[in-house]
Parts: structure tokens; sequence; C-alpha cells
């Protein structure tokens, strides 16, 4: 029988990357600000007049998409009953600029008795409401086809099965992830 050569379904490719824009937008909220350029609700939280949170921010020289940049979220996912720990996933904005954000994505603790724990680097793109994985466990560069057979093992559609699994670890946590944080409650007075 002989083998087809792997084609790439752009339209599923982009199907999933802009699913998992949704789901980070659901899991980490403050992505919003790149959307709508509320950068200065997190900046000066409580400040009321936009003029006086314009004057603010030019008083410290801030660049707006930078304010969010260290920000992490934190999930647990499952309990450990041996240790009396919990597995989490932490969501950390490395860098941002005006229309996109690298998120780094990691689950702690190590589980190395069972598994290698998922770390990613994920590229979100807010002016075309999409977010690809662009580093899998310290593989960088995915590409999206690769011949078979390969020097590093990698299937043929890799970016593909990266993607695709950020969509359902992103969906895991949506479902039975908790935060270990309680949200700030604002008070109008």
């Amino acid at each position: 029988m002989p083998r087809h050569k792997y084609t790439i379904d752009l339209i599923k490719q982009m199907a999933e990357c802009d699913a998992n824009y949704i789901r980070l937008l659901k899991l980490v909220p403050q992505l919003r600000a790149y959307r709508d350029n509320s950068f200065l609700d997190y900046l000066l939280p409580g400040k009321n007049s936009t003029d006086q949170k314009e004057i603010e921010l030019e008083l410290y020289s801030l660049e707006p998409e930078k304010a969010l940049e260290g920000l992490f979220t934190e999930f647990c996912i499952a309990d450990l009953e041996s240790q009396n720990d919990k597995v989490t996933v932490e969501i950390k904005i490395l860098e941002a600029f005006k229309y996109t954000t690298t998120l780094e994505i990691t689950q702690k603790p190590e589980l190395k008795e069972w598994m290698t724990n998922p770390s990613m680097l994920v590229r979100v793109y807010h002016d075309a409401s999409t977010a690809e994985v662009v580093s899998y466990q310290g593989h960088h560069n995915l590409k999206s086809r690769y011949s078979q057979p390969n020097t590093k093992m990698y299937h043929s559609d890799e970016k593909m099965q990266v993607n695709v699994f950020l969509g359902e670890w992103l969906s895991h946590c949506l479902k039975v992830g908790r935060s270990l944080t309680s949200p700030e409650i604002l008070l109008s007075t």
C-alpha cells in the first residue's frame, strides 16, 4: 500500500488555534486588555477619570502593552493523595507587544515517575484572534510538515498535534481547574 504524503489542512489548523485563543481569554481574562486597550485599568485600578489615568501613565512613562508582563494565573487541576500536594497549571505572560503576547504554560510539580510535565510557549496574536504553540518541551520552530522519516523523530503533522494538545490541556483546565487565588472584588464608592 503506497504512503500518501501528508497535506496540511489549513482550515483545521486555524480553527484549532482560534479555539485556543478563546480558551486562553477565558482562563486569563486580562488578555482582553490587548483587544480593547484597557491596560490603564490594570495599571491604575480604582481611578475613574481616563484623563487622569493617561496623565499618570505618561508620568510613569510606561508602554501600556507592557503593563501585564509578568502576570501569571495558576489553576489546580488535581490533588495528589500520596503527597498532599496539588497539580497546577501556571500561565504566565512573558512578553507583550501591541498585537502579540507570548505566554509560558507549565504544569507543576514535576511528576518524574509518571511522565515529563508539559511546558510550552504560546504566541497569542490579538489582531488575528489566534494562539499557536511556538515551543513545546524545549523544541522550537516547529514546522507545519515534516518529511518521514526525520532525524528528530517528529510526526509529519507535529505542529498540528501540539496545538491540538494545547486545546485539550486548556479545555481540561476550564473543565476541572480551580483558581488558587480569590478574585479581587472592587466596591464602587
